[in-house]
C-alpha cells in the first residue's frame, strides 16, 4: 500500500504539494509524507505532533486519528490548524494553514479496513492520550483481542477516523544560498489562489 493516495489535483498549490512530496519519495525519505500538526486550546496553548497524510486532493489533506486523543478534542473545538512539512534532502519546506472536517464515515470505514490487523488492533485497544496503569497491560490487552479475533475483521471504533484538512494557506520554502530563500505563498481568495512572494 502506498504511503499515501493523491486523485483530483489540479490547483497549482495543492499539485506541488504533492510533486514535492513525491520527489521525497523518490529521494528514499524516511515517511516523506509524515507532517506536523498544529492545534491550538481554549487558553491559546499551541500543541504539535507529527502525523501522516493519508490522502491528498483538491479539496484537502487527509490524516486518521482518535477523535478522542488531545488533538481530537482541540480540533472538536477550535477546527483551525497547521501542517508543516520538511525534508533535509530537498532542502524544502512546506506551511500549509486551513480549517479541519471530519471524513465520512465510509470513507474512515475503507482505510480502516485496509490497514494491517495490528494496526486496526491498536487502534481498538488504545484511547489515545489516556493515562493508563502501564504499558504491560495495554500489551495484554492487544494480544487477548488478536486472539479473540483471528481470522475475522475488526470494526473500526466510532471515536476513530479522519479528518481532512481545508487548506486556506499554503507556503513554500526552498533552501538557497546566503540565506536568501525563496518563499511562494498561495492565500485562497473567493476560491481562487492567489500567488505571491514573500522576503526570507
Amino acid at each position: 500500500m502506498k504511503p499515501f493516495e493523491s486523485s483530483n489535483l489540479s490547483h497549482e498549490p495543492l499539485v506541488r504539494i504533492n510533486e514535492w512530496i513525491e520527489e521525497a519519495v523518490k529521494l528514499e525519505v524516511p515517511l516523506p509524507h509524515a507532517m506536523n500538526l498544529s492545534t491550538v486550546d481554549d487558553f491559546g496553548q499551541p500543541s504539535s505532533r507529527m502525523v501522516l497524510l493519508k490522502s491528498i486532493s483538491d479539496e484537502g489533506m487527509v490524516f486518521y486519528t482518535d477523535y478522542e486523543s488531545h488533538k481530537g478534542q482541540m480540533l472538536h473545538k477550535n477546527s483551525k490548524a497547521a501542517l508543516n512539512f520538511w525534508w533535509a534532502k530537498t532542502d524544502k519546506q512546506i506551511r500549509i494553514e486551513g480549517v479541519c472536517i471530519k471524513t465520512s464515515d465510509q470513507e474512515s470505514d475503507e482505510y480502516f479496513q485496509s490497514r494491517p490487523k495490528g494496526s486496526q488492533i491498536s487502534a481498538t485497544v488504545s484511547i489515545q492520550s489516556k493515562e493508563i496503569r502501564d504499558y504491560e497491560n495495554l500489551v495484554k490487552e492487544a494480544k487477548d483481542l488478536e486472539k479473540r479475533s483471528s481470522g475475522s475483521n475488526l470494526k473500526r471504533p466510532s471515536r476513530w477516523g479522519g479528518y481532512k484538512l481545508i487548506p486556506n494557506r499554503i507556503e513554500f520554502w526552498k533552501n538557497e544560498a546566503n540565506r536568501l530563500h525563496r518563499r511562494e505563498l498561495f492565500i485562497l481568495e473567493s476560491n481562487k489562489w492567489r500567488k505571491t512572494l514573500l522576503s526570507p
